[in-house]
């Protein structure tokens, strides 16, 4: 690991200079921070510290370095940098390397040992070329001089039993008092008295707090119950960054405390525990051992006395205590900030913070989210040609052509949240608050965006919660450049998206848990189709398996939507229960490249399942006549025989069982498969043009016979003198798709109304009931009528939607 070194004093500490080596220069007030730790400080990236006496003297050589390299794992598999914070030959180093990780692991020469390095103790080993493992207080005084602001470890040092004989107080109570920096950890350890551990942080103004719901007592240490009642409580990370972020803004000058209990399954019965440390507590009296050295001895001989339990119970809660604490840091870098650093002598990098940081200083701390929205934020470059004589798309290639061209926040992702909330603003006054939450990533250079993606400059009314957007400093939010002709279709488009394409599992996994954490869980997730296989398969199995949401898929464009169906037979399953996809909303060309694509890869020939749905809808002649009959008196013969829509749209069933086709200016095809007892027959009232169901036998996963309905849903009318542009309109259809099944899957919730068949989930109850699509449907297919209406890519007029 290459890495540089800073004058300083170790609580002034100058703007950090990356260079090509560690400069070993001999001045005692030397701070070496690692080029990464420095870059991600300086450009706010989340960064954690990490202390290193748990190395030195708390945990054995060799596993001693296995933990060291697990919890940098752990941190970087959350997208935070870790910093591992000693004193190696008298330089305090920020950020130990991989090499300078196994000098602490490794037990020192004979003649020599590593000293514990706490306040006192840095000058001394500054002065004196001394490696040792710094203890809490020791990494809060250089994180601090950093700039870093989270620390995560095992337990914190405390008062010991026997004070008022003693007066043996850690300096880690101290440090807290008057070190801004963020510690996590598993309370204080076991060892200490408590109950005086916790009043002594009390007069010292130290923020202190217990993950959990309200009412979740103070951990101790390897048991998740002291007894003691925790002053405050925080539900998720975002929570406890809300708190840091608020510590700075305010500039007290002390730390808080985030008390993690230990996991069930690496936690200690607190009768069991409590018996070991009165027996350890007992040898050390009776060895006369104080000072510095009573924390090793009384952890060793409790080692002894819980045949190593202990020590697997340190190491498991720990890890977990370095989970929390990197989420916990990322959650701060998300939120922006104008306060000072903590460290007035450190300037950041010339990379201004993401748009999100800046005006949105409240997204951190959102409402729970109805529904996720995962995919592309992206800069629009809108081209709208203005000269009157070109006709032919052909003569406006190889030349420049004149125009106006609209720079706004767009990404279908992004779009399609935005149609989701101004069509949930329209319910507000009825009682139905509908929160739509993003979930993606941006540059540095979003902030070019006025505001914010929050958009307050650029569009008008709610935005989406944009607390789940990433800020990647070493990237370019994605780029979008549509060319349109005079009458506002599309010519020509480019997508630069690699930044969303490759949106890291781990965030959107973590999303997923932060839902699993707040008062409620999103009924629908949507994914737009820019994702790489990898993120996309995350994103769909997760939305599945850990919050048990339904999914709608926005296609994209004819290339990206068939990214579906190269995720394999793990993640494309088949209706009943083994779907990926609910619900998606392709356009006539996009469901034909599904379908071509599906067939080259022989979906429809070696997919036993996909067979067996098929052979059960028991389709025939009698089928095809009456989709021939209906779609000619509806003046849709040749989209939906002719071009084999309907044909195309059957086949791709089995993968996803409700597809909305959008054919523009000719309406909607809906084609539904679900069970017989679920459907709900619309009649010609509510289903525009037709809508018919062919009931076929039974079904395996379903409690009745399988059911496809075929529903061709009208136009809206438009004049082809309104048409401003049709970016947008695609999306902003499946957004309030997205409103609309969120909301009443909401209702049957709160109504403890479930399917009228077990087979099906809520949502999918949604969309077998005739007359219900047909209103999401037609709400839809408005709000796209506004949207090419308007040169926004999503119209603000959706909020007016009845």
């Amino acid at each position: 690991m290459i890495k540089t070194a800073i004058t300083s004093r170790p609580a002034l500490l100058a703007k950090p200079r990356l260079g090509l080596f560690r400069r070993h220069i001999s001045v005692p007030s030397q701070l070496s921070i690692d080029p990464e730790v420095a870059d991600a400080i300086a450009s706010k990236k989340p960064v954690l510290a990490l202390e290193s006496t748990i190395l030195t003297h708390g945990i054995p050589y060799p596993h001693n370095l296995t933990l060291a390299n697990d919890l940098n794992k752990i941190i970087r598999k959350e997208g935070v940098v870790p910093a591992t914070i000693a004193l190696i030959d008298g330089r305090p180093v920020v950020g130990a390397s991989d090499a300078e990780l196994e000098v602490l692991c490794t037990p020192p020469p004979e003649g020599k040992k590593f000293i514990k390095v706490s306040r006192r103790d840095i000058a001394y080993s500054v002065a004196h070329g001394v490696t040792g493992g710094t203890t809490i207080a020791g990494t809060m005084i250089l994180a601090h001089a950093a700039g870093i602001r989270v620390f995560a470890t095992g337990g914190l040092g405390g008062v010991h039993r026997g004070v008022e004989h003693t007066l043996d107080i850690s300096a880690d109570l101290e440090e807290l008092g008057r070190t801004p920096v963020a510690v996590v950890s598993a309370g204080a350890k076991a060892i200490l008295d408590l109950a005086k551990t916790f009043e002594y942080l009390e007069t010292k103004g130290v923020h202190v707090s217990t993950y959990g719901p309200k009412g979740t007592n103070i951990p101790a240490f390897y048991s998740r119950d002291s007894g003691i009642p925790s002053p405050f409580n925080f539900t998720s990370p975002e929570d406890a960054a809300a708190v840091i972020h608020a510590n700075n803004l305010l500039q007290l000058e002390s730390g808080m405390l985030f008390c993690i209990p230990p996991p069930h399954e690496h936690a200690i019965p607190s009768e069991e525990i409590d018996e070991a440390i009165n027996e350890a507590v007992i040898a050390a009296n009776e060895a006369r051992v104080s000072g510095k050295d009573i924390t090793p001895f009384l952890l060793d001989r409790i080692l002894t006395l819980t045949d190593g339990r202990s020590l697997q119970s340190n190491v498991g809660f720990v890890k977990n205590n370095i989970l929390v604490g990197a989420r916990i840091a990322s959650a701060l870098s998300k939120i922006g900030s104008s306060e000072a650093s903590p460290n007035k002598n450190v300037q950041p990098a010339p990379v201004s913070p993401s748009v999100f940081e800046t005006t949105r200083p409240t997204a951190v701390v959102s409402a729970p989210a109805d529904a996720l929205v995962i995919g592309a934020v992206a800069v629009d470059l809108t081209c709208d040609l203005t000269h009157a004589t070109l006709e032919a798309p052909k003569s406006y290639m190889h030349t420049s052509n004149p125009g106006i061209i609209h720079r706004t926040p767009g990404g279908v992702g992004f779009n399609v949240g935005l149609a989701a909330t101004y069509a949930s603003s329209a319910y507000v006054a009825k009682g139905e608050d509908i929160s739509i939450r993003m979930v993606s990533a941006v540059g540095p250079d979003a902030r070019d965006l006025h505001a914010s993606l929050g958009l307050q400059d650029d569009l008008e009314g709610p935005n989406p919660d944009m607390s789940g957007v990433e800020v990647v400093n070493t990237a370019r939010t994605a780029q979008y450049v549509a060319m349109h002709d005079l009458k506002g279709d599309l010519i020509f488009a480019c997508a630069d998206m690699a930044l969303v394409e490759g949106l890291p599992v781990a965030h959107i996994t973590g999303q997923y848990e932060r839902c699993l954490a707040e008062e409620r869980v999103p009924s629908w997730v949507t994914v737009d189709a820019n994702l790489d296989p990898e993120p996309f398969t995350a994103a769909l199995a997760g939305a599945r398996k850990i919050i048990g949401a339904n999914t709608l898929v926005e296609p994209t464009s004819v290339i990206k939507a068939c990214t579906l169906l190269d995720l394999g037979p793990e993640v494309l399953g088949v209706f009943p229960s083994q779907h990926a996809v609910d619900v998606m909303t392709p356009n006539e060309f996009e469901l034909a490249a599904l379908f071509s694509h599906a067939k080259k890869k022989g979906l429809f020939d070696d997919r036993a399942d996909w067979w067996q749905v098929i052979s059960s809808l028991g389709l025939n002649a009698d089928f095809r006549d009456r989709v021939a009959r209906l779609a000619q008196a509806a003046g849709v013969y040749e989209e939906l025989v002719d071009q084999g829509l309907v044909q195309q749209a059957v086949h791709l069933s089995p993968f996803v069982p409700c597809l909305l086709v959008k054919l523009g200016r000719k309406g909607v095809v809906s084609v539904v498969l679900s069970s017989a007892e679920a459907v709900v027959a619309a009649d010609s009232s509510q289903a525009s043009k037709f809508s018919f169901t062919w009931q076929g036998s039974q079904l395996d996963g379903l409690s009745g016979p399988v059911a496809l309905t075929v529903t061709y849903h009208a136009p809206e009318t438009v004049s082809p003198a309104d048409v401003v542009s049709v970016t947008g309109a695609g999306d902003s259809f499946a957004g309030v798709v997205l409103t609309e099944l969120v909301r009443r899957s909401k209702a049957a919730s709160s109504a403890s109304s479930s399917s009228s068949s077990s087979s099906l989930s809520a949502g999918q109850s949604i969309l077998a009931d005739g007359p219900q699509l047909n209103q999401i449907v037609r709400r839809a297919q408005r709000a796209a009528v506004l949207t090419i209406q308007n040169r926004a890519a999503v119209s603000p007029a959706i909020r007016t939607l009845a």
